[in-house]
């Protein structure tokens, strides 16, 4: 059971105005409550004395406190905790009833922990900060208005780096590196969450392409090396060999192919410079006379290999011809 008396005041928190009567509250175990209340509830500013001589001070909501710490005009200023109804908990610097400054939000439950340390600026994380999801992923770095920003890191539940660059607006952005899943990797530049601009991956079959991208796809001028040997350098069309280029090949009757390519497959006229054995004539370990003989060959200049076009992708890979 509990008395209370006092007056109708107006009383300002951290989340709105309340207008309450303000007096106190006496309970039968011995509790005291000083400050604003609400239908025999603390409810605004006020001091809580417990009976074993603890004392919680700050402001209340229907009975349980809502923010304990420094106040200034009836709001959050300075050091202070905040416990939210939702399960997060703030604790840290606040500026006018904002969370600002350095500070910390943790949320606990059942089947998830989830929290962030580092700079805030009008209740937004913004500035340098540590931020855990609830799969155990995490990012360290740069934030600007609640969204990673400009330099960290993301790694993945295991700990490995997933990422490392510039970020904008929460997506990588400008440079930086992306390990995936399945063995891929690339470095290069970044344009809203896309491979974008100039950069180089690293395929999970150790093909490599180090040129230009356009969202994703390679597109405009590079090299792609194949873990066989051979190895294509020239244009790119959304993910294919597309305009003029060379074709070197690792072995085989022709040397390189040199052409133009549509949609990954050669078309018209190319020079294939073809492989040739010479036969040498020596006496006394001197060369007396030498000529050149070439194998007899298909002309290669109207058709893929047989092994296949190389617009084929292996294991995210552009497929050697």
């Amino acid at each position: 059971m509990k008395n209370h008396s006092g007056k109708q005041v107006d009383n300002e928190s951290n989340m709105k105005t309340v207008s309450a009567p303000k007096g106190t509250i006496n309970y039968d175990n011995g509790d005291l409550y000083d400050g604003a209340f609400i239908n025999s509830e603390p409810h605004g500013i006020g001091k809580m004395t417990y009976n074993d001589g603890r004392v919680c001070e700050g402001i209340w909501k229907n009975g349980k406190i809502e923010y304990i710490g420094e106040l200034v005009n009836g709001k959050p200023h300075g050091r202070g905790k905040s416990i939210y109804s939702n399960g997060e908990v703030y604790e840290g610097e606040w500026k006018e009833g904002l969370r600002h400054g350095k500070g910390t939000i943790q949320v606990f439950s059942a089947d998830e922990s989830v929290w962030y340390q580092g700079e805030w600026k009008e209740d937004k994380r913004h500035g340098i900060g540590i931020h855990k999801g609830s799969d155990g992923s995490s990012y360290e770095g740069e934030f600007k208005d609640n969204k990673r920003h400009y330099k960290g890191i993301f790694k993945r539940p295991d700990g490995s780096v997933a990422y490392d660059g510039e970020f904008k607006a929460g997506l990588p952005d400008g440079n930086g590196t992306l390990h995936y899943e399945i063995g891929n990797v690339y470095t290069g530049e970044w344009n809203a969450g896309k491979r974008h601009g100039k950069g180089a991956m690293t395929y999970a079959n150790q093909d490599i392409y180090d040129g230009e991208w356009k969202w994703s796809l390679e597109d405009g001028k590079g090299i792609m090396k194949y873990h066989n040997g051979n190895i294509y350098s020239g244009e790119f069309s959304k993910g294919k060999m597309h305009g003029k280029g060379t074709y070197e090949y690792a072995d085989g009757d022709v040397l390189k192919s040199i052409g133009e390519w549509k949609e990954g497959k050669k078309c018209g006229l190319f020079d294939d410079i073809i492989r040739a054995r010479r036969q040498v004539y020596y006496e006394d370990d001197e060369v007396k006379s030498d000529s050149i003989v070439k194998r007899e060959t298909t002309s290669d200049v109207e058709t893929d290999t047989e092994e296949g076009p190389p617009s084929k992708r292996r294991n995210g890979s552009i497929s050697p011809p």
